[in-house]
């Protein structure tokens, strides 16, 4: 084909090109317009098409308000005034998820509150749970603005409750606290002998909820607070109760505890009139720090000579397998025989450290592993 044909194609598949587009652009804005043109208005209020005569499909207006109502009342909307959560927290007794969730409500409420208005509920409340959960909304606010007031307040409270029950509920809502409130409290020349006064409460329920304020907060830090460690022992001296000073004992590792505190927890070991207590103490000087744990081991093995009470020389022989872990061996092998119905029980940790644990863990769980074989 020549060069002028070649030409004379091309021009003629320009020009089928240019009318192509400009057909479909002129389609494209003919179905605008058509989107874009008024109902008609010959349409009648009866709903008579008056082009045709035919009736048009009737419009379904959705009825503004209605909801349906899931089965049982499951998600049933939960109310925002203080009030009637209150009430909404009050009566989710049987379902603890419940209340968790209104106090979700209520914390995300708390900003908008007045302090005045939120004690106001605090101080009228007289069931002890709707009470632990009002006190520890308010101790909530101390984590906001820094406030001692906020505690000073919780504390003055507990300290005119009459009911044993209430006054446990209002030590118990000082968890909510972000810094741990032992701490905080002991700091402070107004409120440091609080703990002090609960731990030795007439009431068993105040004395564990002070036992679980430490554990609660030693487990923050895995134990490693210095300052709840310390409190911990400090009160577990002054308690009066075996079975709270055994709690306070237990509550926390003292391995982040200062030579004092160290020192008070062997002075329980080999003075405490109570075998729970003193089992207690030997059990917490297994957790000492590296720098403490020679002359730790060297009190456990003189008290476990003259200690007459099994549990606290099965305390004993834990605390040595723990803190000498393999170099335990040769200061368990000189225990056997000091009192043969032990022997077994040194053997037994003995046959545990042959296979040369290198963490406490990993001790315990193979212990715990050949007392599940041995268990019927």
């Amino acid at each position: 084909m020549s060069t002028g044909a070649k030409k004379a194609w091309l021009g003629v598949g320009a020009v089928l090109l240019t009318v192509l587009v400009g057909v479909l652009l002129w389609r494209s804005d003919a179905a605008d317009g058509a989107k874009d043109e008024p109902r008609d208005e010959g349409a009648s209020r009866d709903g008579t098409n008056a082009g045709n005569g035919q009736a048009a499909p009737p419009v379904t207006t959705p009825a503004t308000g209605e909801r349906s109502t899931p089965p049982g009342e499951l998600l049933r909307p939960v109310p925002c005034e203080l009030d009637a959560l209150v009430e909404e927290y009050r009566q989710g007794k049987g379902s603890r998820a419940y209340r968790l969730y209104v106090m979700e409500q209520l914390r995300a409420l708390l900003e908008n509150v007045p302090p005045e208005q939120l004690w106001a509920k605090v101080d009228a409340e007289q069931d002890p749970e709707v009470l632990e959960a009002l006190s520890s909304l308010w101790v909530t606010r101390f984590n906001q603005t820094g406030d001692r007031g906020v505690l000073e307040r919780v504390l003055d409270k507990a300290a005119h409750e009459t009911d044993p029950a209430r006054r446990a509920a209002l030590v118990r809502s000082l968890r909510a606290s972000g810094e741990p409130a032992s701490e905080v409290l002991a700091k402070g020349a107004a409120t440091r002998n609080a703990y002090r006064e609960w731990v030795k409460d007439p009431s068993p329920e105040v004395r564990e909820a002070v036992v679980g304020n430490l554990t609660a907060e030693a487990a923050r830090n895995f134990g490693r607070f210095q300052g709840v460690a310390e409190q911990a022992v400090a009160l577990a001296s002054e308690a009066t109760d075996a079975k709270t000073a055994a709690g306070l004992l237990g509550a926390s590792s003292i391995e982040a505890a200062r030579a004092p505190a160290v020192d008070s927890v062997r002075q329980l070991l080999q003075g405490s009139e109570h075998p729970e207590v003193r089992a207690a103490a030997a059990r917490a000087l297994g957790t000492v720090s590296v720098s403490e744990s020679a002359r730790t081991m060297r009190a456990l093995t003189e008290r476990y000579a003259t200690e007459g009470s099994r549990e606290v020389r099965s305390a004993i022989l834990e605390s040595l397998a723990r803190l000498g872990l393999t170099n335990a061996v040769p200061v368990l092998r000189k225990l056997e025989g000091v009192d043969p119905g032990m022997d077994g029980e040194i053997d037994t940790w003995l046959a545990l450290l042959a296979s040369q644990p290198q963490t406490w863990n990993l001790l315990l769980r193979d212990k715990q592993a050949m007392e599940h074989a041995r268990s019927p």
